[in-house]
């Protein structure tokens, strides 16, 4: 049976983009810090769909406002969609980019605290939790993964 919750009881969920941002084998990665959610985890840059954008339009943003980095907008590759239950639910729409060369990290303060290239196969600790579920989805395994 199906239920259907009164608009009133419905809760909303956040929409946030991500950008697996790749050269070779390396990842480059944010260690969260300030933003009350996974601070200390390290996590690829992203942040929430903003009213009126497209998500494509949303990473592009993210890329600059976290990274310093101009993305244009067809080289942001929709790569897989999380589901999250933490803090309210919603998704993760991921896209990827493959760089020729590495880029010297850059980040915005305000919600990272230090930004690196990491091997996959040699990942700081803590990632946040879903990290390893991004990269099969980076990886051509699915397109979707519920994460709780």
């Amino acid at each position: 049976m199906i239920r259907v919750m009164p608009e009133s009881d419905r809760q909303r969920f956040a929409i946030v983009v991500h950008l697996l941002l790749t050269c070779r084998q390396d990842v480059l990665l944010l260690r969260r810090s300030g933003t009350g959610v996974a601070d200390g985890c390290w996590a690829p840059p992203g942040g929430h769909l903003e009213a009126g954008e497209t998500p494509r339009e949303a990473v592009v943003r993210e890329a600059h406002e976290e990274l310093g980095v101009a993305l244009c907008a067809s080289v942001a590759v929709a790569c897989g969609v999380i589901h999250f239950a933490a803090h309210g639910g919603g998704l993760n729409l991921l896209f990827a980019t493959e760089l020729a060369e590495r880029t010297a990290p850059r980040f915005d303060p305000t919600d990272a605290d230090a930004a690196a290239w990491w091997p996959r196969a040699a990942l700081p600790a803590p990632l946040v939790p879903w990290l390893h579920d991004a990269f099969d989805l980076l990886d051509g395994s699915s397109w979707y993964v519920e994460h709780p």
